[in-house]
């Protein structure tokens, strides 16, 4: 019973917190409009890590070079790093090569390759380093992934950010879905246009903006080591950690965005965010300690820890709030019971921050009122999914499986 007393009071202050923090992330300022104009004097090379990408790939490229500032503009490269394909995808990038111009493939081999996106990423900048005969400090490299897609506009947008800004080593942009075609694809592209752009918003007033996946950019002197990416499966997090440990800034840029493919199926959509769970949690061994000894500020140092603890606190909010539920439902039912003022507070306050969220998902996008309301339900399966989630990246940490498992989208998942 103490357990249980526990478990449910660490549930109704982190809910509590949860709630607290995320209407106040509504009130931050944010970032006023970057300027897009080109700037001759940077060099911009964008990496995309290749692993069985071939439904894509073809895709990906010729968008990027299609676009009409490629065909006059030598100061942007695509560096592609096929971590040892096996869909022939190394024989569409080996034509692709043939035929455009600042492109560049590197192809790994066993027993480097598949070792994890960080991995790839090291191979890449190793790559830009050795090749590169601009200023690092007017060198910018962007990471974007196969499936994603970014305008010439909004890369000269961030080569902008970085020319105003000479301390900035890290620069996250705004992310967003390609295609919203099903309740877990639209919950994705509200996961990410609501609470993650407002949860960054909030860390870059913090003085902590962190990565993101898709639409990081680096400042070329500021990854200075051999190998700048970690081991860590959420490589994004922690290559943005160690930069704000060695003191360095961030920053978090709204209005530049990053298009992504949505994860079309449930079982797909687990296998990734139990990745990216386990991933946080990779990050609490590795940096936790030296996050709490460093000198960033208290809230940003508290928002960090708290992230990297977000496996273990989702899963206790869940389960105190569906035994919550049953309390509820259980004193309904049965005479002279009641469920403490506490239990009915977190179900509430729960409710609450989801309905909040969803307003603002139908403020950002044009969507109607009944898919908003649609959204509030299909947030309640969502969150379900965070049970075998925590599960599986638990286990996955425990028992040290640690390997980058690709995850499908989009075309790749309906060939399936």
């Amino acid at each position: 019973m103490l357990i249980l007393k526990i478990i449910l009071g660490i549930s109704f202050f982190a809910t509590l917190f949860t709630f607290a923090m995320s209407i106040a992330t509504f009130f931050f300022s944010v970032r006023k409009s970057t300027p897009d104009q080109f700037l001759s004097d940077y060099k911009v090379y964008i990496l995309m890590p290749v692993l069985n990408e071939s439904s894509v790939i073809k895709d990906t490229v010729e968008r990027f070079f299609n676009d009409s500032y490629y065909s006059y503009k030598n100061n942007v490269h695509l560096i592609m790093i096929d971590d040892r394909s096996t869909d022939g995808s190394t024989d569409i990038l080996r034509n692709l090569n043939r035929k455009f111009h600042n492109f560049h493939v590197i192809k790994r081999t066993f027993p480097a390759a598949q070792n994890g996106k960080g991995e790839a990423l090291n191979a890449g900048i190793q790559y830009v380093k050795e090749n590169n005969t601009w200023d690092p400090e007017k060198t910018i490299v962007g990471v974007i992934d196969a499936d994603a897609y970014m305008t010439i506009v909004d890369i000269n947008k961030m080569v902008n950010v970085f020319d105003q800004d000479d301390e900035l080593a890290m620069a996250q942009s705004r992310v967003a879905m390609l295609q919203a075609n099903n309740w877990l694809e639209t919950l994705q592209d509200f996961e990410f246009v609501v609470p993650n752009s407002l949860l960054q918003n909030m860390r870059d007033h913090f003085g902590n903006a962190a990565g993101a996946g898709n639409g990081q950019f680096f400042r070329l002197s500021d990854l200075s080591e051999r190998t700048p990416w970690g081991n860590a499966l959420l490589e994004d997090f922690e290559i943005s950690t160690r930069i704000l440990l060695k003191d360095k800034k961030t920053a978090f840029v709204p209005d530049v965005l990053v298009y992504q493919e949505p994860v079309s199926k449930v079982k797909n959509f687990i296998k990734q965010r139990a990745r990216w769970a386990q991933g946080s949690l990779d990050c609490l061994k590795l940096l936790g300690k030296k996050t709490v000894a460093s000198n960033l500020g208290f809230a940003a140092k508290t928002e960090m820890i708290l992230f990297m603890c977000s496996t273990f606190l989702s899963f206790i909010i869940i389960l105190a709030n569906i035994f919550s539920l049953v309390s509820i439902i259980l004193g309904l039912a049965v005479v002279n019971y009641s469920a403490p003022w506490w239990m009915i507070s977190t179900l509430l306050l729960g409710l609450l921050l989801v309905i909040f969220s969803i307003i603002q998902y139908y403020r950002y996008i044009n969507i109607s009122i009944f898919q908003a309301i649609g959204c509030v339900f299909y947030f309640y399966v969502y969150i379900i999914l965070i049970i075998p989630i925590v599960l599986i990246a638990v286990w996955n940490f425990i028992t040290g499986h640690n390997s980058w498992d690709k995850t499908s989208h989009g075309l790749k998942e309906s060939e399936e």
